[in-house]
């Protein structure tokens, strides 16, 4: 009896005892056909299962793993793919998990990893979904041509298959003898050179060749009555071909002689080979090396394979920001408009302000003031008449004196342009009816 009390207790504490184990929330574009209790590995590895998929708030993928206590706690740093195990079936799905740096500060349990650290699959659907309606058409019926080109074809291609190890191994002992042959072959592409050399020289005549070819052509097309007739006499034709077949043997006993004159010219370049291309080629070799440096450096951000896989989070950081800004241009777009006719009166202000105060004579700098019309009051006396200063709440109020008379357009504060971009008069949004043109420094032109 005591012994069945001691396995109950031991079986209920393996039950109910705390999963050794720590649970971390990934953050995915999207699923990728996870599902519950799917692997998670950590260099091939199985250290931990799916526990939840879940949605965000802004639709994304909310992936919860538990990692083995052995292999936690995961480290800032620390991505995130979702890789398939094979073609087997859909749920064949897993996490595979690149732990960040030692050197990194642990991430607690139940931490979020973001989506700029994870990377989901690329399923066929999202890359035929890229394609337009005509492309996919076209994909489709290309599809179908091989269908239709390989149906019932099946037991030549597997011939074909038997075959094919047979005709390497032709192909291979081809190339044997060929590179066995190398001298005759040197002699011959010499041989051929000096030939295309000649053909070269006498590119005029051969154009011309071409050209009354062509015309000949052209010519039998369109007389299908002669070209039944010449048919007619080809058997005669061949038997005259065949006689000039055979007084063309001695045209063959002149290229073997060719051939045989060639063999000096060989000599002469074989030491350009081997004396000139030969260190060329050599001092390539640091180059080469130089630029496989470039493109793949051991370590990190040093090469452009690094650049290059440093591109999907710079794009998945403008995915936000570049809409973000074209919305702010757009915002923009009325107020900019507004202001750009009155550019030429805010440079010139900006112009006249400096000046204002830059100008010296020899008991220093001196500022220029503007009048204040108004300001005095003419009092007529015996003596000649004297001034009295207004109040400031009178000034400006005298029968005499009178404002808004000039009516200027947007850039009317500064002289005409040779283009005469200003003053700016818009039929558009911007029209003004009370503005005059005519009104600027230096009058109309």
């Amino acid at each position: 009896m005591g012994l069945l009390v001691v396995v109950v207790v031991a079986l209920l504490a393996l039950v109910l005892a705390p999963d050794p184990s720590r649970q971390y929330r990934l953050v995915f574009q999207n699923a990728s056909q996870l599902v519950n209790g799917g692997v998670v590995r950590i260099g091939g590895n199985a250290v931990g299962t799916i526990k939840d998929i879940d949605l965000t708030d802004n639709q994304l993928a909310l992936v919860t793993v538990s990692v083995k206590e052995e292999f936690a706690p995961l480290r800032e740093g620390t991505t995130a793919t979702v890789r398939a195990q094979g073609q087997a079936g859909i749920a064949s799905r897993y996490v595979d998990i690149s732990p960040g740096s030692g050197l990194g500060k642990p991430l607690d349990d139940n931490a979020m990893i973001a989506m700029e650290s994870t990377q989901s699959t690329v399923e066929i659907d999202q890359i035929f979904n890229m394609l337009d309606e005509q492309t996919r058409g076209g994909l489709q019926e290309t599809i179908k041509g091989f269908s239709q080109w390989y149906e019932g074809k099946g037991e030549e291609a597997n011939e074909t298959a038997k075959q094919f190890p047979r005709a390497m191994r032709a192909f291979s002992q081809l190339a044997k003898d060929i590179n066995s042959q190398n001298a005759q072959l040197e002699r011959l592409l010499t041989t051929s050179g000096q030939a295309l050399g000649g053909v070269a020289a006498n590119h005029q005549e051969l154009t011309e060749a071409v050209g009354n070819a062509r015309r000949t052509v052209t010519a039998i097309g369109s007389d299908t009555a002669a070209l039944t007739s010449v048919l007619e006499n080809f058997p005669g034709l061949l038997e005259q071909g065949t006689e000039a077949l055979n007084a063309f043997d001695p045209a063959i006993d002149d290229f073997e002689k060719l051939v045989a004159a060639s063999e000096e010219p060989s000599r002469i370049l074989a030491p350009y080979f081997k004396d000139e291309l030969t260190p060329v080629l050599k001092d390539a070799v640091p180059t080469f090396r130089q630029l496989r440096l470039m493109l793949d450096r051991d370590g990190k951000a040093n090469d452009v394979l690094d650049s290059l896989q440093d591109l999907p989070p710079l794009e998945k950081s403008t995915r936000v920001a570049f809409p973000e800004g074209s919305e702010a241009l757009k915002t923009s777009t009325p107020m900019l408009s507004f202001f750009r006719p009155y550019a030429p009166d805010l440079v010139g202000w900006f112009r006249g302000f400096a000046s204002s105060a830059a100008t010296y004579d020899v008991a220093g700098h001196y500022f220029r003031a503007l009048p204040v019309f108004d300001a005095f009051r003419f009092n007529d006396d015996a003596a000649g008449g004297n001034l009295t200063e207004k109040p400031p709440a009178q000034r400006g109020r005298d029968a005499g004196l009178s404002t808004g008379n000039l009516k200027r357009c947007p850039g009317g504060g500064v002289a005409q342009p040779a283009d005469k971009s200003a003053p700016f008069v818009d039929q558009g949004p911007l029209a003004n009816a009370d503005c005059d043109p005519n009104q600027r420094p230096g009058g109309p032109r």
